[in-house]
């Protein structure tokens, strides 16, 4: 889940910050060459078209910090071209517009909807670093569950040595109905009703320290590995007896 949160996080910076501010200006471009530049191109010297473009591209170049520096040229190009800069700038700028139209032309002009959209992303970035904070926290509580060898229980709850657990109740651990959730649990026993929970659900290996208990307990139903004992029939134990 931190993994996850934490893409969807950086991917909606990413979206929100360069993506759709770049396809806005590529849109804004492949608008400007094909419903402005192009036309006027084709009309005859001096005309309405070539004038109305040329303010146009006038007031872009005025505005070109806030450009991609990489724009001006061309329209600086396209510009020479309309007031009257000869057949070879009228060749250079048909060439460039071909070019930057199949270059941009197939941008999709991002909607008004993409930039909100994108903070529903965001926000999923703080929601995966408290995911990474929970797993720190969930690693360090989970190295505190140990059985040692003399029986001495320790977690997180407290230390218990191995005449103070008094039992294990084992009821929900691996059960076939009800809550499946509680199934990777056992309780075990320290006192009149004090019990501390083992959760293999949760914590990895857990599973060993509850077969320890469950087999120093009930060695007949449980083994070490906390799987119950498999039983046998005692009709299958006659006919075993009869063929021996």
């Amino acid at each position: 889940m931190a993994i996850v949160c934490i893409v969807l996080g950086v991917w909606g910076i990413w979206d929100y910050v360069v993506a759709i501010p770049r396809a806005e200006m590529q849109s804004s471009r492949t608008s400007l060459i094909s419903d402005v530049v192009q036309p006027a191109l084709i009309t005859e010297m001096g005309s309405v078209e070539r004038e109305e473009a040329t303010v146009i591209l006038n007031e872009r170049l005025a505005n070109s910090d806030a450009m991609d520096t990489r724009w001006i040229g061309p329209l600086e190009i396209y510009r020479t071209a309309l007031i009257g800069g000869g057949i070879e700038a009228q060749n250079e700028a048909n060439e460039l517009l071909e070019q930057e139209i199949t270059l941009y032309g197939n941008v999709t002009p991002p909607s008004k909807f993409d930039r909100p959209m994108q903070w529903i992303f965001i926000l999923c970035l703080p929601f995966g670093f408290y995911y990474l904070w929970k797993y720190a926290q969930m690693r360090k509580r989970a190295r505190q569950y140990c059985l040692d060898d003399d029986g001495t229980l320790t977690t997180p709850e407290g230390i218990w040595k191995c005449g103070e657990i008094i039992d294990i109740d084992m009821s929900r651990w691996i059960a076939k109905t009800g809550n499946a959730r509680l199934t990777w649990t056992a309780k075990a026993v320290v006192g009149d009703d004090e019990f501390v929970t083992l959760d293999d659900y949760i914590y990895r290996d857990m599973h060993l320290i509850i077969g320890a208990l469950a087999h120093r307990f009930y060695p007949e139903e449980w083994t070490p590995l906390a799987r119950m004992v498999k039983k046998v029939d005692d009709d299958q134990e006659d006919v075993e007896s009869e063929e021996e």
